[in-house]
């Protein structure tokens, strides 16, 4: 029986301390309700947004047919009946040298170069700089004469022993005749 008396006595001391402990937290809670209460606070965040621009790619399809240069070959069209006059006149197409060497002539050069070789002279020429490239062959068009386009080039330091470069130099001369 005393360990029951024990037993309920510490738990009135536990009871105590914890009306005490209940009581200060209401004196504290009633004196918060009491205080005004705080203005707002403005906090300001800075919200960064990542914005992506793309480019559009230009894509460019190029089909270049060449159609074979025939030099003087005779077009011999078809007699509507038989005439007993003399023989009809063959028509002889005409090519200049300069185009059977380098190709048709072209306005723009860009017209002269196929997909292939334009990848060719952006890396081998134009260190994989396609705007680079874009800018020199729009300023290649502007000038008057195949040597200024020449002179043009040769301020890039190119050498002119390689294949690519003897290649653009055959482009330049469809652009400039």
């Amino acid at each position: 029986m005393e360990e029951l008396i024990k037993y309920f006595e510490s738990l009135e001391e536990r009871i105590a301390t914890l009306e005490a402990q209940l009581a200060t937290l209401e004196a504290e809670m009633d004196e918060l309700q009491s205080r005004p209460a705080p203005e707002p606070q403005v906090v300001e965040k800075e919200v960064i947004k990542e914005v992506v621009v793309e480019k559009p790619v230009e894509v460019i399809k190029e089909v270049v047919v060449e159609k074979p240069v025939v030099v003087a070959a005779p077009i011999v069209e078809p007699e509507p009946a038989p005439v007993k006059e003399g023989p009809q006149p063959v028509k002889e197409e005409t090519v200049s040298p300069k185009a059977a060497v380098y190709g048709k002539a072209v306005e723009d050069i860009r017209q002269a170069i196929s997909l292939g070789d334009r990848f060719l002279y952006q890396r081998e020429l134009f260190d994989q700089n396609a705007e680079l490239m874009q800018r020199t062959l729009t300023e290649l068009n502007e000038l008057g004469s195949f040597d200024e386009a020449v002179a043009h080039i040769n301020r890039f330091g190119w050498d002119t022993e390689s294949s690519t470069y003897q290649q653009f130099i055959v482009t330049l001369h469809r652009r400039f005749g």
